[in-house]
């Protein structure tokens, strides 16, 4: 799932420069648009997602999503030509595509941390979410380390054509081996308004839900911007590096990599954390990470120097536990009847941060600096970290399965 979702960062700028001919000047503007495309997909339909998982199962929908959204990759990689056939603009058919590439992931990828919370109680739920954490980071890892090599050594097209077939493949991992495991009493002939109702319901009572949205919202964020304006940022100026495009996506990749290298090594030591010292606790801390990792890219004057890859580190780690503690704290409040629901809620959150974040990001990048969606990202990271530490001890503390005792 993390590699359908991140190698799009990967090979969208050496795709949009090389094949659809985009101008340098609006380089970041586009890119940045075709990522709120992204978001306005998740932002619509990840709600809807969320609530039919709840009346039909996790893995109809796991499986059909990944299906089409592996056909669709492989067809985007066509824009230019379809664009050429109705005499049109290529760029339309790349945002057509993208967007319906999107839709069809939003019905997919919710799914894995809804079966997570449907197969573990409080006491190993953190190291669930961080075997989740564990195996985003490598996919991130692959989709950026080796997987960026692709157009370079086999065509810009064969990249397309790696991640599509990759997506269905995990299709038929999805319909033969998982097995949907949802509360005994659930009833699929309730309304799906009814059930986003509820969710609802539960979200303006619960502080401990509202701050884990809030969470979700920049943990997304962080992830789209590390990715899509780190691989722009080199690709943009790979000329005045004496680089050309294809060895700076490389270059690039491997930057994001060493990223995704330190969540991954982090990712168990949080799932460890989060069982054993508090979900708050953890929460805070890797807020905290995160937003040192991303306000020192402020201090970046060349995004292949050593402190990019230093920073990167930072932010990697705190990515991966805000990723495993927010989700964990969610799972552990929701009520297990419309927990797809309240988790499409906080996917939904997050799908809003990446796309209000990227939006201001976007013109940052092409009017300030190249280094300011980092700056601004860290900034809002650090924001959620105060009102963690305000609202702490407003937090229930669960233990159990799923019974609440004292507050942190």
């Amino acid at each position: 799932m993390l590699i359908g979702i991140t190698y799009v960062s990967v090979i969208q700028p050496i795709f949009l420069k090389e094949v659809i001919k985009v101008s340098p000047e609006h380089f970041g503007k586009i890119n940045a648009n075709l990522v709120f495309l992204n978001e306005i997909a998740a932002i619509m339909f990840l709600g809807l997602s969320g609530a039919l998982s709840d009346k039909f199962g996790r893995k109809i929908l796991m499986t059909i999503g990944l299906l089409i959204a592996g056909i669709l990759f492989i067809i985007y990689g066509y824009a230019d030509n379809f664009g050429r056939a109705t005499n049109t603009d290529s760029l339309v058919w790349v945002f057509v595509l993208r967007f319906l590439y999107a839709v069809a992931l939003t019905f997919a990828w919710p799914q894995i941390f809804t079966i997570i919370g449907d197969y573990t109680e409080h006491e190993s739920r953190g190291k669930g979410n961080a075997i989740v954490g564990i195996m985003s980071g490598i996919g991130a890892m692959l989709s950026f380390a080796l997987l960026s090599k692709i157009p370079q050594k086999f065509g810009i097209l064969a990249g397309f054509y790696a991640l599509g077939g990759i997506l269905i493949l995990t299709a038929l991992v999805t319909h033969f081996a998982i097995v949907d495991r949802l509360p005994k009493d659930i009833s699929k002939r309730k309304k799906t308004i009814e059930i986003l109702k509820e969710a609802f319901d539960a979200l303006k009572v619960s502080p401990g839900l509202k701050l884990s949205y809030a969470a979700a919202f920049i943990s997304r964020a962080t992830v789209g911007i590390l990715g899509t304006f780190m691989m722009t940022w080199v690709v943009k100026i790979a000329a005045s590096s004496n680089m050309d495009s294809h060895k700076a996506t490389a270059v690039g990749g491997m930057i994001i990599g060493i990223s995704a290298m330190a969540g991954l090594v982090a990712a168990p030591i949080w799932g460890i954390l989060i069982d054993k010292w508090g979900r708050m606790p953890t929460l805070s801390l890797s807020l905290l990470l995160t937003a040192i990792g991303f306000g020192f890219m402020g201090f970046i004057v060349d995004p292949f120097s050593g402190l990019t890859k230093l920073c990167v580190i930072f932010c990697g780690i705190g990515q991966i536990g805000l990723m495993i503690s927010s989700t964990t704290l969610a799972i552990d409040l929701a009520p297990p009847k419309i927990m797809g629901s309240v988790l499409g809620g906080f996917n939904t959150l997050g799908a809003m941060g990446i796309f209000v974040v990227g939006n201001i990001s976007g013109f940052l990048f092409d009017s300030v600096s190249y280094a300011s969606p980092f700056i601004l990202t860290g900034i809002v990271s650090f924001l959620v970290f105060l009102w963690a530490v305000i609202v702490y001890k407003k937090i229930p503390k669960i233990t159990g399965k799923r019974g609440v005792s004292h507050a942190h």
